[in-house]
């Protein structure tokens, strides 16, 4: 009972005040949609712009996330989050601290943030197109939640890194690189424009949320979390939980719109899982791949890439779209194929040419290899003879010239992906190459030049590295590309991050050269 304490005579008021429990307030909160009396329901979600199937207003009316949570349940949370993770880098962030890193995973780091720090601010955008044109108010709620989720994943990693760029400025990619021509840019922003920012609400959800999120986003950040902790490396182990916890909650906006969808448009719905599975795929063999097989001393290695996809992706994916009645993708083969090979085939392209990205890479050495011949017992032989060659190249140069055991040549990419073309094996290559409207194309595997020649409109504009340098927009010498395509020096393009000189390594000559020589 509350007193009234009253300014004026007269006798005093008793008021009760009785609180409702959460869950009898918390749906009054989230389901606000109301039926509109001065413009009909399709000029305030215009079908172009809210996705397609355009549903009627009760087709939606079911819609729910699993896990709930109000404005102030959302702010309290990550208070608490934002406080443990200064509490972190007020302990741990000395400029120095992360040069006491193993270097191969010092270099996944800088690949981890440079790819997903901006990647995060575009997926504002798309958060807030839901957030406006997602066809239910609790959509719509949780993807402004959402929207608010990436601008921190955004400004997390920009400031927790930016003090170490004065010591190596390679860090300053975590910024800068999809501002640059970089062949990994290329590719990553060709997917990010696409999916994040060019996609309507059903799009993004399905694409972004349901694919991207719940299934690979969990494989990165679980993935990197595992390792960080191994590598007793608090800093990043307590950034990418942080962010991961965001991510498990927004990324639930997918299965309920996936579910509508599928249950009008089984098709459309099919052919959006098909698509962004296969390109999201292909992003994180590069990003995930490299860091798990690679750049992650073994001491610390727990699973391969492939254990943690078949652990992480293959099961819950398949279990989650079957239970809506949906299939596997019609490429389902491939992708167990791939698995097997293409992190291997591009890691190995992108050693050879490791100049062309912002990182440093570390060369497998005899019990690497002998871990990953156990990991992949069907395809690593192929692959031993490739690094067989290049530790052959390392013992008959001088340490630290990295050009002289290097690519010189521009290699191929692929017209869709924009990645090297690297599908297939060492042995046998899996380039297609097809004709569309009189122009040639070539395309890495069969499931690209399937999913360009499905929506031909929206890649045909867009022009890989190759293309553009027939075409004079970009140089056709490699150091000349290297400096002014993709705006990179001595200091930030990447090297062996041992400039070749490993104590296992047999070597013809030995002369040291400066830690910088051209």
């Amino acid at each position: 009972m509350l007193e009234s304490t009253g300014f004026c005579p007269g006798p005093k008021l008793a008021l009760e005040v009785s609180v409702l429990e959460r869950e009898a307030w918390l749906d009054l909160a989230r389901k606000l949609d109301w039926k509109f009396s001065y413009v009909r329901t399709e000029e305030v979600f215009p079908p172009d712009v809210s996705g397609r199937p355009w549903l009627p207003t009760e087709a939606w009316q079911d819609w729910d996330e699993p896990y709930r949570t109000s404005y102030g349940e959302y702010v309290d949370g990550q208070a608490r989050k934002e406080q443990a993770m200064h509490a972190v880098r007020d302990s741990l962030g000395r400029p120095d601290q992360l040069k006491s890193l193993n270097r191969g995973f010092y270099s996944a780091l800088k690949l981890h943030t440079a790819t997903f720090t901006l990647a995060e601010f575009a997926a504002v955008v798309g958060n807030l197109r839901g957030a406006r044109f997602g066809r239910d108010s609790a959509w719509r709620t949780m993807a402004t939640f959402g929207a608010l989720d990436e601008l921190r994943h955004t400004q997390l990693p920009l400031a927790l890194l930016h003090p170490y760029v004065r010591n190596d400025a390679q860090f300053d990619w975590t910024h800068k690189l999809y501002h640059t021509n970089s062949w990994i840019a290329i590719a990553a922003r060709h997917l990010v424009d696409e999916l994040l920012l060019y996609a309507d609400p059903v799009e993004f959800a399905i694409g972004a949320n349901f694919v991207f999120e719940t299934g690979f986003t969990n494989l990165q950040f679980m993935g990197l979390t595992r390792l960080a902790e191994r590598m007793n490396e608090p800093l990043f182990r307590t950034l990418l939980g942080s962010i991961q916890t965001d991510e498990a909650r927004h990324a639930q906006i997918g299965e309920p719109v996936l579910a509508i969808i599928a249950k009008h448009d089984r098709a459309y719905a099919q052919r959006l899982l098909d698509k962004w599975f296969w390109r999201s795929f292909q992003l994180f063999s590069v990003v995930t791949g490299f860091a798990m097989d690679y750049l992650t001393p073994l001491a610390q290695r727990t699973s391969s890439f492939k254990e943690f996809v078949e652990e992480w992706v293959v099961g819950q994916y398949l279990e989650s779209i079957e239970s809506l009645g949906l299939q596997r993708p019609w490429y389902w083969p491939q992708f167990l194929t791939a698995l097997d090979h293409y992190h291997h085939m591009v890691y190995a392209s992108a050693y050879t040419y490791r100049a062309t990205t912002w990182f440093d890479f570390v060369l497998p050495g005899p019990e690497e290899r002998a871990w990953l011949a156990i990991k992949y017992p069907a395809s690593w032989p192929g692959f031993a003879p490739v690094w067989q060659r290049i530790e052959q190249r390392w013992s008959e140069s001088d340490v630290g010239i990295d050009f002289q055991v290097h690519g010189s040549s521009i290699i191929g990419f692929c017209s869709l992906c924009q990645l090297v073309l690297c599908h297939g094996t060492p042995q046998q290559n899996t380039a297609a190459t097809a004709t569309i409207d009189g122009q040639p194309y070539i395309f890495c595997s069969e499931p690209c030049r399937v999913l360009f020649e499905q929506d031909k409109a929206r890649y045909q504009g867009h022009h890989e590295l190759v293309q553009r340098v027939l075409r004079g927009e970009a140089p056709g010498n490699l150091l000349a590309m290297l400096t002014e395509y993709f705006e990179l020096d001595y200091d930030t393009w990447g090297k062996d991050a041992l400039r070749g000189d490993y104590p296992w390594l047999q070597r013809t000559t030995r002369v040291p050269k400066p830690e910088n020589a051209p």
